[in-house]
């Protein structure tokens, strides 16, 4: 006889489904906490990409650490990424980690191609496959990517521009490439992009601040020259007077005979006459001397005495009379000799020129905590208050008959701010102006 089959349990099956349903769910929820975990770690990844690519600003750098941060993190042998040359608007610069870039050195992709936008509206990578149906790509280029076993193409855009490619190869461990890994490369090259245009803005903002600084030193020799040509003209009448007397004596020498005593002084005469000439030379030798960019050590005294003697004569003629007030002992500051000199020499013409009937030029310096004050002042028309505040802009003269580069003032406010001083103007009280020159005794960069 048979046995009885039990009945079966209804609520043994159900159990059975409900494990199996948990057992899915736990795969489901192990799987998602997989992804989560990659995604923070790319998320922190591309962060400290992101972090440290700020502070770099070389190009070269910049798309090593990119290339470097590829093998790491999507486990390929090799990564090369192709941009545009310096001299070319192709994309045939290449930058490669684990091949030679010089077998990549063939390839050449013109951005401006129409085919090229598809590309970017795309955004994304794109397998090689997907890369040669969008792209109508040279069989050679295409043989040469095939060869390196290229497997992911990434492209790299700016504003709608594209700037170059990052070449993958198949991963190490024989995985494809992931939406994770795609989410993460395009990341990537969005951090590279910005990275890459603010390095390009540096480079900029560093040629311009170059081509400014050599624009401004041509104003500084320009206003030198025509300080210059002043200066020479002025002194030809100086030299003028002391040739005179030479010629005189040599013509009395000449023509009759002297006691031992008259010829012996009319011959010390002579010698301190061509003293004289050759003194005026020197100090015209001097202020012509070539600018210097290092930095010097700077005698204020011995700098405003100087240009106090070239200008002597000029003021003595146009009945201007300088009365001079400095310190017993006047500091030693760092700067350059030359352009501080030209400053004062400018400062000295500018009284001279707005004084034609004659006055006095009020010369005085004075320590003020780390700094020194010098005033150049004159009790001359002074400057009209609707344009005090314009006298240093470039081309902007004041001078009567509009007569001057309107360059000299401007170039003087640069000199002294080279010296990481200041210079301000403002009119007296009882007329007249003051220039007040503020110079650092010690640079701001000195340890």
């Amino acid at each position: 006889m048979m046995a009885e089959l039990e009945p079966t349990n209804p609520s043994h099956s159900e159990d059975l489904a409900n494990i199996e349903i948990m057992t899915e769910q736990l795969g489901e929820l192990s799987e998602n906490n997989r992804r989560l975990r990659r995604k923070i770690f790319d998320l922190y990844t591309v962060f400290e990409i992101s972090r440290h690519l700020s502070s770099m600003l070389d190009t070269d750098t910049l798309i090593d650490a990119i290339l470097l941060t590829c093998l790491g993190q999507m486990g390929v042998e090799s990564a090369a990424i192709i941009t545009a040359g310096p001299d070319s608007p192709l994309l045939n610069k290449v930058y490669a980690k684990g091949i030679d870039p010089v077998s990549l050195s063939d390839i050449a992709i013109d951005p401006r191609n129409p085919q090229i936008d598809s590309i970017i509206r795309n955004g994304k990578p794109l397998t090689i496959n997907q890369f040669e149906e969008l792209f109508d790509v040279n069989k050679c280029i295409l043989a040469i990517l095939r060869q390196y076993n290229v497997n992911l193409i990434v492209p790299l855009t700016m504003k709608n521009r594209l700037l170059g490619l990052l070449f993958l190869p198949a991963k190490i461990s024989g995985a494809e490439y992931h939406e994770n890994d795609i989410e993460f490369l395009s990341l990537l090259m969005n951090q590279l992009s910005v990275a890459l245009e603010n390095s390009n803005l540096y480079v900029r903002e560093r040629e311009a601040r170059r081509e400014l600084e050599h624009t401004q030193q041509l104003l500084i020799v320009s206003e030198k020259m025509a300080a210059l040509g002043k200066l020479s003209a002025s002194i030809a009448h100086e030299v003028n007077n002391p040739l005179g007397i030479i010629s005189n004596y040599l013509q009395i020498l000449s023509n009759r005979k002297l006691p031992d005593d008259v010829y012996a002084n009319y011959i010390n005469i002579l010698k301190e006459e061509v003293k004289r000439i050759a003194g005026i030379v020197r100090q015209l030798l001097d202020f012509y001397r070539p600018q210097q960019e290092e930095i010097d050590q700077v005698d204020l005294k011995c700098v405003i005495a100087e240009s106090l003697a070239l200008m002597s004569n000029q003021l003595s003629n146009a009945d201007i009379d300088v009365n001079l007030d400095l310190p017993n002992k006047m500091p030693i500051i760092p700067g350059s000799p030359e352009k501080l000199k030209q400053v004062f020499l400018n400062l000295l013409m500018n009284s001279r020129d707005f004084m034609p009937s004659g006055g006095q030029i009020d010369v005085s310096a004075k320590i003020n905590g780390n700094n020194i004050n010098i005033e150049f002042s004159d009790n001359g028309p002074g400057i009209p208050k609707e344009i005090i505040s314009k006298v240093f802009e470039p081309f902007f003269t004041t001078k009567p008959g509009r007569e001057g580069s309107g360059l000299g003032l401007s170039v003087c406010y640069g000199i002294i701010q080279w010296h990481q001083g200041n210079i301000v103007v403002r009119n007296n009280p009882r007329g007249g102006a003051t220039f007040i020159i503020t110079l650092p005794l010690k640079r701001a960069d000195e340890t």
